[in-house]
C-alpha cells in the first residue's frame, strides 16, 4: 500500500478527498515554517492561491477540522490516568479589522470592547504519569456580537448557565468524557475562572476527578464560617520548599511553604437557590491550601498562595501535594498559547478576510503548537513515550535513516534515547538545527527544535518523492 506522505489527520474527516489531501499539506507546511502566515508558510505562488482557498472553502468547518484533531487524541488514550487541563485565550485581530470588517459574524469584541477577534478554549489532555501532552479533547471558538447587550442589561446573574460564556468550562468537560470513555481516570484542571457552582456539582462522576482552583470564598453547608477562613484555621500539615523560576512577576528563589488541608462541604450560592436548577445543595470536596511564609518573598511581590478544590481523596500530605503537583501542569497550556501567538507561529499576524477562514487557520495552527511543544517537552524530560502519537510510520522510518546520518562515532555523539521515542526524534531534529549533540552542551531550545523539525519535512519530502518513483519503478517492472 502506498503511505501518504503527509500526516492523515484530516483522511475521512472533511467533504473531498482532494479537500483532505490539501489541508494535509497546509499543514505539514504550517509545521515545516513554523508559522501560520499563507505568505510565509507558502513557498510558491500557487501554493499561496491554493491555501486561500482552501480556508474560504465553505464545503467544510472549523467543527469538522476540530473533529479530526480530537480524533487524534482519542486514538491517543492509552493512559490509566489523564489530566485533562482547560483555559481561554483572546485572539485579537484589531489591527486587521480594516481588511475583515466589522459586519463578519465571525469576529467581534473580545476583553477589551473597542478590540476585535475571538476566544479559544480549548482542552489540552496531558498524560498524569509523563507530564506529556497527547492531544486536544476539546476546542471551543465563538466571538461576541458587536451589539451584545451588558451584563446589566442581560441580567446576567438571572441567566442559566447554559446561557452564559461560562458554560464553556462545563461543556470542554461534557465533551472530554464522551471522547475518553476507555480511560479509567479523569481529572478537569482549570483556573479560578473554572470555580462554576455547576461545574462542581455537575462534571464529576466515578471515572472523573476535578481539581479547581478557587477563587471564591464559598459558604460552607450549615455553617458559620466561609472557606478560605476555615482552610487557613486547619493545622499545618507539612512545611515544604518549591523552587519558583523566574518570569515577569515573580523572582527566582526557593519559597519556603506551608500546606494545609481539609473536607468541607460547599453550600450552594443563595442566588442559585431562588430558582430549580438541578443541582444540590452542598457538594463535598477535599480543599488544599498552599501558601509562601513571608520570610522568602520579595519585596514588591504577592506571597505564592494556591487554593485548590479537588474531588480526589486528600487522607494525608502526599496526597496534597500529588494534586498540586498535577495542577502545577497548567504551565503547559500556557506555553501552548505563547507558542501559538508570540514564539513564532504568529497566529494573530495572519492575513486572511474572514472570520471563518481565521478560525479554521487557528485550529491547524494549535495542532502545529502542540507537536513543536510536545517535542521539547520530550526532549527535557527523556520521555519513553512512542513518537506514533506525532508522526507516521513512514516519518518515523526516515527519521531513523537520518539518526544514522548525525550520530558520531564515539558514545558520546549517539543518540541516548530509545529508538521510536518522542525524545529519540528530537534529538534527531536537534542536530539537523546544528546542535553539537553533546550532553555537556545546553538543552535545544523552541527555536533550535522548530528549525531541525522544519529541516525534516523539507529532506522528509524529497525521500517520499524519492520513495514514490521507486514504488512505481516496481510496480512497472
Amino acid at each position: 500500500m502506498k503511505r501518504s506522505r503527509y500526516s492523515n489527520y484530516f483522511n475521512g474527516f472533511l467533504s473531498d478527498y482532494r479537500i483532505e489531501k490539501r489541508a494535509e499539506k497546509v499543514l505539514n507546511d504550517m509545521q515545516k515554517t513554523g508559522n501560520v502566515v499563507v505568505n510565509k508558510f507558502c513557498s510558491t505562488f500557487k501554493d499561496k492561491k491554493a491555501a486561500y482557498e482552501l480556508f474560504k472553502n465553505p464545503s467544510f468547518t472549523e467543527m469538522e477540522l476540530i473533529d479530526a484533531i480530537t480524533a487524534k487524541c482519542k486514538a491517543n488514550q492509552v493512559s490509566e490516568h489523564l489530566l485533562c487541563i482547560q483555559d481561554t485565550t483572546e485572539i485579537n485581530y484589531t489591527k486587521h479589522i480594516g481588511r475583515i470588517g466589522r459586519q463578519d459574524t465571525n469576529i467581534g469584541p473580545v476583553t477589551k470592547n473597542d478590540n476585535a477577534g475571538y476566544f479559544c478554549h480549548p482542552m489540552l489532555v496531558v498524560d498524569a504519569k509523563q507530564h506529556l501532552p497527547i492531544g486536544f479533547s476539546s476546542v471551543q471558538l465563538w466571538n461576541r456580537s458587536w451589539d451584545k447587550k451588558s451584563r446589566h442589561e442581560r441580567e446576567y446573574q438571572k441567566l442559566n448557565i447554559e446561557d452564559k460564556e461560562s458554560y464553556r468550562w462545563i461543556r470542554s468537560a461534557q465533551q472530554t468524557q464522551d471522547l475518553l470513555p476507555q480511560t479509567s481516570q479523569l481529572t478537569i484542571i482549570g483556573d479560578r475562572e473554572a470555580d462554576i457552582y455547576e461545574e462542581l456539582t455537575r462534571v464529576p462522576n466515578k471515572q472523573t476527578h476535578l481539581l479547581i482552583r478557587s477563587c471564591i470564598n464559598r459558604r460552607l453547608y450549615r455553617q458559620d464560617i466561609k472557606l478560605f477562613d476555615y482552610l487557613e484555621a486547619q493545622p499545618l500539615e507539612l512545611e515544604y520548599e518549591l523552587p519558583i523560576q523566574h518570569n515577569k512577576k515573580r523572582k527566582k528563589r526557593i519559597a519556603k511553604m506551608s500546606l494545609r488541608y481539609a473536607k468541607v462541604k460547599i453550600a450552594k450560592p443563595k442566588s442559585k437557590t431562588k430558582k430549580p436548577t438541578g443541582d444540590p445543595e452542598y457538594i463535598e470536596m477535599y480543599t488544599i491550601e498552599a501558601r509562601e511564609f513571608p520570610e522568602t518573598v520579595p519585596k514588591k511581590e504577592e506571597p505564592i498562595l494556591w487554593r485548590l478544590l479537588t474531588t480526589h481523596q486528600i487522607s494525608n500530605a502526599q496526597d496534597a501535594l500529588q494534586c498540586i503537583e498535577w495542577y502545577s501542569t497548567r504551565w503547559i497550556i500556557e506555553e501552548l498559547f505563547r507558542i501559538l501567538k508570540s514564539k513564532g507561529m504568529q497566529i494573530e499576524d495572519s492575513q486572511l478576510e474572514t472570520g471563518v477562514a481565521l478560525k479554521k487557520q487557528l485550529i491547524m495552527a494549535l495542532q502545529v503548537a502542540l507537536t513543536t511543544m510536545t517535542l521539547k517537552i520530550a526532549y527535557d524530560k527523556n520521555h519513553v513515550v512512542k513518537a506514533n502519537i506525532l508522526f507516521s510510520p513512514s516519518e518515523l522510518d526516515f527519521i531513523q535513516i537520518l539518526n544514522q546520518t548525525m550520530e558520531g562515532d564515539t558514545q558520546k555523539q549517539k543518540n541516548p534515547f530509545n529508538i521510536g521515542s518522542i525524545a529519540y526524534c528530537s534529538w534527531v531534529f536537534a542536530r539537523l538545527s546544528g546542535w553539537s549533540g553533546y550532553a555537556s552542551q545546553p538543552r535545544p531550545g523552541y527555536i533550535s527544535l522548530k528549525r531541525g523539525l522544519d529541516i525534516f519535512r523539507i529532506k522528509y519530502e524529497g525521500y517520499s518523492l524519492a520513495m514514490s518513483v521507486l514504488n512505481n519503478n516496481e510496480l512497472k517492472g
